[in-house]
């Protein structure tokens, strides 16, 4: 796709958008053979375009934006982190971690994803002799589980549950 966009009032770009054949590649926007003008769309139970999400959207949230290589960093080191301080900050951990992976799948960025894992583990070795054992493995696990990510982008990667958990 090809498209017109502009950043500020002085400087514009044509972007171009590489997306992977198929005909349901574009997660929110639904699978290509129901667009069309809804006097052409078949008798069938099938929806129409637009097709309305499931869930409903919280435009409370503030979207992902990594216009610049320093709002990629931000989120990475934020996880980190929270990371540091696991088992306390576990769910701002998952919460900021799904964030990142969710729009890593919407932008196609498959690479971030084999790139946070790999930075995960790297925390996993360099946590200290002090470290709760439960940190250890929520990274093992959260690194796994960004290496094994499917395209589905609205299941999102749950805490480990472990003896260690106070949820138990």
């Amino acid at each position: 796709m090809l498209y017109s966009w502009a950043d500020s009032k002085k400087k514009s770009n044509l972007m171009l958008s590489a997306f992977e054949p198929g005909l349901d590649v574009i997660p929110w926007l639904g699978s290509f053979t129901n667009m069309g003008p809804v006097e052409l769309a078949p008798e069938s139970d099938a929806p129409t375009f637009p097709i309305k999400p499931s869930e409903k959207r919280s435009y409370a949230q503030n979207c992902v934006v990594w216009i610049r290589q320093s709002g990629l960093q931000a989120d990475i080191q934020k996880i980190l982190r929270h990371a540091r301080k696991l088992p306390e900050k576990t769910q701002n951990f998952y919460k900021e971690l799904n964030r990142l992976r969710k729009a890593a799948l919407s932008f196609g960025f498959h690479e971030l994803l084999e790139g946070m894992a790999t930075i995960l583990d790297r925390e996993c070795t360099l946590l200290p002799g002090s470290a709760h054992p439960d940190a250890a493995l929520q990274l093992t696990h959260c690194a796994t589980a960004l290496r094994n990510s499917s395209k589905d982008y609205n299941t999102p990667v749950l805490p480990l549950k472990t003896k260690f958990s106070m949820d138990d």
